[in-house]
């Protein structure tokens, strides 16, 4: 399978940025637009290959935003943010012509009308006087990955798959699942990847939600993670099970089934083929293993990128599945889940997290081979 490898250079960067605005420009001419506004972290990301303008974290909107032209690109921000976008987000360097002001002053739109004129039409990604919906436009271009953002998948998904494999050895009996949630999303932060989201259930919770946020219960034989990162803007999802003490036989098999869902529902997304294809075989599956409409219980996951998830598949929404997009699957059976995400490939499932330290569980499936983690025994 071809090697992707991460390149954070100016040069590397300010191409990838060249090619989209260069695509972007396109769409921008079919809908007569002669202005882009994008102000939303997951789009900020997108468009200028793994920047970042957020401060409050965990929130959509951001503190710089870049508008395109069909002639120019530029970011508009307020002074306490301009010198740090210069210095460490290296805007001006990437292509990007600052638009400042005063952080009491509002020019935004005396910024755009300077730019567009007074007649010119522009999207926003956010609501703005006079400005249609720019989000369609744009999430149509990011849900299909360049090389180098599967280089910077790629090294995400390395880091995220040693740092909670090799935490969780480290997790005992007693704990309680908040501390377990603040020590993961401290070690994620060392390795300089972003917790988005942390569900940590341990024994009957596990049983009791699909969601299962963090509390102060403390863990006694078995343990679930389900967190979600975000690195350079790009965002995968992985899920890990520990026990303490012998597995049970009934455990490991409805496990081994889980993962198989997973395993076919990947295998099954090539280019071409409808999302509805892995989302229905899937459905077929519960059923043939025995547990009936548990399909309904939990959703199966969906594409991915710069968000959790651009949409849910089911019945009602469903697209083409297109050459590198990246998706995460998330079958669970009442006390089993997996969860890696994968960027489609011609040769198959990329998976960006995989099994480091834990058990691996190897199979072929549809001439695919799989390497997928097993629960881990303590």
């Amino acid at each position: 399978m071809k090697q992707y490898k991460e390149d954070l250079s100016i040069s590397s960067r300010k191409s990838e940025i060249e090619d989209k605005v260069a695509d972007l420009r396109g769409l921008m001419e079919k809908s007569h637009l002669d202005g882009l506004y994008i102000s939303k972290q997951e789009h900020f990301s997108w468009i200028t290959a793994g920047g970042d303008n957020i401060v409050t974290r965990f929130v959509e909107d951001g503190v710089c935003a870049i508008f395109i032209t069909m002639t120019g690109r530029y970011f508009i921000c307020n002074n306490i943010e301009t010198q740090r976008m210069k210095d460490e987000e290296f805007l001006d360097q990437l292509g990007f012509e600052a638009r400042g002001m005063w952080w009491f002053e509002n020019r935004t739109m005396e910024f755009i009308r300077e730019l567009i004129g007074e007649k010119g039409a522009y999207a926003s990604d956010i609501p703005m006087e006079g400005a249609s919906d720019a989000n369609p436009l744009i999430r149509s271009n990011e849900k299909t990955l360049c090389d180098n953002e599967i280089g910077r998948y790629v090294y995400m998904g390395d880091v995220f798959s040693h740092v909670i494999e090799s935490y969780m050895a480290t997790i005992q009996p007693g704990d309680t699942e908040k501390e377990i949630a603040g020590r993961l999303g401290a070690k994620m932060w060392e390795g300089g990847i972003e917790p988005v989201l942390l569900l940590i259930a341990s024994d009957d919770r596990i049983y009791k939600y699909r969601h299962p946020i963090p509390t102060d219960k403390k863990l006694e034989k078995l343990l679930m993670i389900s967190c979600n990162a975000r690195y350079k803007g790009l965002v995968t999802k992985i899920t890990r099970m520990l026990h303490f003490g012998k597995i049970s036989p009934e455990l490991q098999e409805q496990y081994r089934k889980t993962i198989e869902i997973e395993n076919v529902m990947a295998a099954a997304s090539k280019p071409g083929v409808d999302e509805i294809v892995p989302y229905n075989i899937a459905v077929k599956m519960y059923e043939d293993y025995g547990y009936h409409e548990m399909w309904k219980v939990h959703h199966q996951g969906g594409p991915q990128s710069y968000t959790n998830g651009f949409y849910l598949i089911t019945p009602n929404t469903h697209n083409i599945i297109k050459l590198h997009q990246c998706y995460g699957y998330n079958p669970s059976i009442t006390g089993t889940k997996t969860e890696d995400g994968f960027v489609v490939t011609e040769e198959g499932p990329l998976f960006i997290t995989y099994p480091v330290s834990f058990p691996a569980i190897r199979s072929v499936t549809d001439g695919i081979e799989f390497n997928r983690p097993g629960i881990l025994e303590a």
